[in-house]
């Protein structure tokens, strides 16, 4: 909203603040002007105080009337509010004045709906909630320190400590050993295995191999050295001793059998 000029005429402002103070209301606001021109453009050259005097208002007065037109919209205020309440509504912090506060008494008003006892509570829980929330943003930080549980360890606790380590060291060595056991058992089960499936060894073979191995050494030189040599000629005539007895037994017991190809037949019955 554009204002309307004010006049460089003290003697027409004064009239004019004369005429607005029996209006009252929204006269508040024009006295408000005229008085703050008057103090900024020194009209009065510089006895201001006594300039207030000649129109019945004094400096206090002065300084709420120049506060509300300053800071209030007389378009946005209620023409209903006296000059107290509308001093108290531009003494609050400015993004408050059109918010609905919490009273005390439990109600919720905006400023311009409350008396002055109620904006003045206002005020002063405004004022304390700011200085409370500076407070808090002056403080150094915090640092929270927790206490640390340190559990006691026990006096047995190497001593203990070692003796389980031995024993897992134990048990690993009982479980290699065991396994190397299992594989060597499996081993011998499969070699037993094999020897059972094999055909029974034949006795004639045995002969054949014999004879093959030992007739075609008995003319040797190294076998000659043996017989003439006192310390093994005694076993070697033993051994020799032992094969001649044996064949006796064996051809007195085949004595009533009968050859056929090859094979002896008993013919006793």
């Amino acid at each position: 909203m554009q204002e309307i000029a004010l006049s460089d005429n003290l003697t027409q402002l004064t009239t004019e603040i004369k005429s607005y103070q029996s209006i009252g209301g929204q006269a508040i606001f024009e006295i408000g002007r005229r008085l703050k021109w008057v103090k900024e453009h020194d009209l009065a050259h510089g006895e201001f105080g006594k300039w207030l005097e000649s129109i019945k208002i004094n400096d206090r007065m002065a300084r709420q009337f120049i506060k509300i037109a300053a800071e209030l919209d007389e378009r946005r205020t209620s023409s209903d509010l006296g000059m107290q309440a509308l001093y108290e509504i531009a003494t609050m912090p400015e993004s408050e004045r059109d918010k609905p506060q919490h009273l005390p008494s439990g109600e919720v008003k905006k400023p311009d709906e409350m008396t002055v006892r109620e904006l003045r509570e206002t005020k002063k829980q405004l004022k304390n909630s700011n200085e409370e929330l500076e407070k808090l943003r002056n403080q150094p930080p915090r640092v929270i320190e927790k206490e640390l549980h340190v559990e006691t360890v026990p006096e047995d606790y190497d001593m203990l400590k070692g003796m389980v380590d031995n024993q897992k060291a134990t048990l690993d060595r009982y479980i290699k050993d065991d396994a190397e056991l299992r594989k060597e058992l499996d081993g011998a089960q499969e070699q037993i295995k094999n020897l059972t499936q094999k055909e029974p060894v034949s006795f004639n073979n045995l002969l054949v191999e014999f004879i093959g191995r030992a007739l075609p050494m008995a003319d040797t030189e190294n076998v000659r050295k043996q017989i003439t040599n006192p310390k093994e000629s005694e076993s070697v005539f033993m051994n020799i001793s032992t094969i001649r007895k044996w064949c006796e037994e064996m051809e007195e017991s085949s004595a009533g059998s009968t050859i056929i190809e090859g094979e002896f037949h008993d013919t006793v019955s």
